[in-house]
């Protein structure tokens, strides 16, 4: 797994946390917990996904790829319909949890683009 993808998850993992800790202070449990899972559900999706298609485009060994499909198709999906069917946390912070991960990803390679200097740049 590439470096920026680690930094991103790590920096993820932090800010959900804090966000988490924030809301269970304001005693809006349900909305933390929520929260919590919807990052983690996509945390875990996203890096399933990333092996996976390490796997696919840089033909590294496919010995774990039937536990990877094993475990993100009917594993991490049927999880995924079970926290929205039993509709136990809401909807909001499930949202929340679950695009948080693509907007530290989006930040961590829109971010460094934004320093770098045009061609018509003083030097």
């Amino acid at each position: 797994m590439q470096e920026p993808v680690k930094r991103a998850i790590k920096v993820n993992i932090i800010l959900v946390a804090v966000a988490a800790l924030a809301f269970a202070a304001m005693r809006k449990f349900s909305f933390s917990a929520g929260l919590l899972v919807g990052a983690g559900w996509s945390t875990a999706n996203f890096l399933f996904t990333i092996s996976l298609l390490e796997i696919a485009l840089l033909r590294k060994p496919k010995g774990k790829l039937l536990l990877l499909l094993l475990i993100k198709f009917p594993v991490l999906y049927l999880l995924g319909f079970l926290i929205l069917f039993f509709k136990v946390f809401p909807a909001l912070s499930l949202l929340l949890g679950l695009s948080s991960i693509l907007l530290v990803l989006g930040v961590f390679t829109i971010w460094p683009k934004l320093n770098k200097c045009n061609t018509n740049c003083p030097t």
